[in-house]
């Protein structure tokens, strides 16, 4: 009988500690997990019992804000979005229902005056629970400019300041109304295209002939050629056992590196991606940092990595042996970025081959006026040297000068860029791009624009996009 009892009790204890250490992971070492997690009621409705903290533009510019409002005796705060269409991909929402989104969720503990020593003055009973102001990068001038110029299409707009990293402009078509989300989230899901979808950073494109500037670059660093090394293109190179042509069968017969670029050549750069085989070719596409995920203040997992995409949406190596390197030249084969990678890309080249660590959150400012936080720029690669950058800054400034990217002109200043027409197996149609920089001398704004389904070229459709995006920045700033 001892024995039974004695087994019976061992039982018990084990239970006991069991449920004790059960109790204590999901309480205490997971408990900010399961607090911070997107679609948890409980953690939304608990905020409305909080003064959230605002999240504002660059200039100031209220983007949400959480006036309060006395219900039966007791404050409750209302999340609002003022100017809710301006970037609610990125800016995204915090909702009993539907959960939080964008900087909402990634900034949810700074907004909810959950950080640091505040959390706990608010235990002790020394300060009442407020949250944080987000200060964001976003220009909102130049944000409206990206929304007006993508409407009725898909597609998508990044500018970022290549000195600092910092994101001015992220834009992605089709659009929204944040203060749509509380109560007609339903009619949201309803429009076609998948607004909520945040194309600037979760949606991977072909880039075409932008990706002539990575292999342009890798040409230089290989070496191997100048900006006026000479090649005889005659319509048609040889890859893989197949073809590969101009855009429209086009033959221009001897032409340099410059040339090649400027009038986007297919089978010069193909010739270049042949002879620089996948080693080289793919060191310069990991120092451009395709093959990973930049971080960019959103939540995680929210930003999708470029780069050669094989079985399941793997990212394959940037350097197997055997690829077939002709057609990744030239921004095909399986090769996907994102529009905010693609302005990585011109940033990175702009600012004399550093590519800095985008941002959208500049500084969090508690509801006292102290600073809690403040962004200090960081380098994320050093793509090329100052001396090859400068030179693919020229090859690029004449792309838009006299040739394919004409339509990004700006009077008086002088414009680098690359435009792109990316085959797509949407029936013929194309995934139009541009990228570039500006003022190329002393650049301010580096810009990505993508136009889904495109039956333009890059130059004739996103072009334009980017000129007015950069003018409004650069506007800005004199």
């Amino acid at each position: 009988m001892n024995r039974s009892i004695s087994r019976l009790y061992w039982v018990l204890a084990g239970g006991f500690v069991l449920l004790t250490l059960g109790l204590g992971y999901w309480q205490v070492i997971h408990a900010r997990a399961l607090n911070n997690r997107a679609g948890n009621p409980q953690t939304t409705q608990r905020t409305l019992l909080i003064a959230r903290g605002a999240i504002v533009a660059a200039d100031g510019t209220p983007l949400a804000v959480s006036p309060g409002t006395n219900q039966n005796g007791q404050v409750v705060y209302q999340r609002t979005y003022p100017q809710g269409t301006l970037a609610p991909q990125t800016i995204g929402y915090a909702n009993v229902t539907q959960g939080m989104t964008g900087l909402e969720q990634s900034q949810n503990s700074s907004l909810t005056g959950d950080y640091g020593a505040e959390s706990l003055l608010v235990r002790l009973g020394l300060r009442a629970k407020r949250g944080a102001a987000v200060h964001t990068t976003l220009v909102p001038a130049a944000q409206a400019v990206a929304n007006k110029m993508l409407s009725g299409q898909r597609g998508a707009v990044v500018a970022l300041d290549p000195r600092t990293g910092a994101v001015l402009v992220m834009a992605s078509a089709p659009n929204f109304d944040l203060g749509q989300v509380a109560n007609h989230f339903s009619s949201i899901l309803r429009v076609h295209g998948g607004p909520l979808i945040n194309r600037a950073v979760q949606k991977g494109y072909p880039p075409g002939s932008t990706f002539k500037v990575v292999t342009a670059t890798a040409a230089l660093e290989s070496g191997l050629y100048t900006p006026q090394s000479m090649f005889d293109d005659t319509g048609t190179v040889m890859a893989s056992g197949l073809p590969l042509h101009n855009f429209a069968n086009e033959k221009f017969g001897p032409n340099s590196l410059t040339l090649a670029l400027t009038r986007s050549i297919n089978t010069t750069f193909a010739k270049i991606g042949l002879a620089l085989k996948a080693q080289r070719l793919g060191a310069m596409m990991t120092a451009f940092g395709v093959g990973r995920a930049p971080s960019v203040d959103l939540p995680p997992g929210m930003v999708v990595p470029s780069g050669r995409i094989g079985k399941g949406n793997s990212i394959l190596a940037n350097n197997q042996p055997g690829e077939d390197t002709a057609r990744i030249a030239i921004g095909q084969e399986q090769l996907l970025v994102t529009p905010l990678q693609n302005a990585m890309v011109a940033a990175g080249i702009a600012n004399q081959g550093a590519i800095m660590t985008p941002y959208l959150v500049q500084s969090v400012v508690d509801s006292h006026g102290s600073v809690v936080f403040t962004h200090h720029p960081t380098t994320y690669s050093q793509a090329t040297s100052p001396a090859i950058a400068a030179q693919v800054t020229a090859m690029m400034r004449d792309v838009v000068q006299e040739g394919t990217g004409t339509a990004a002109a700006l009077a008086g200043i002088d414009v680098a860029g690359k435009t792109g027409t990316a085959e797509t197996s949407s029936g013929g149609l194309s995934d139009a791009w541009f990228i570039g920089f500006a003022p190329s001398q002393a650049p301010t704004v580096a810009v990505a624009v993508v136009i889904e389904n495109s039956s333009s070229q890059g130059g004739v459709v996103a072009a334009p996009i980017a000129r007015a995006v950069m003018q409004s920045i650069i506007s800005r700033s004199q």
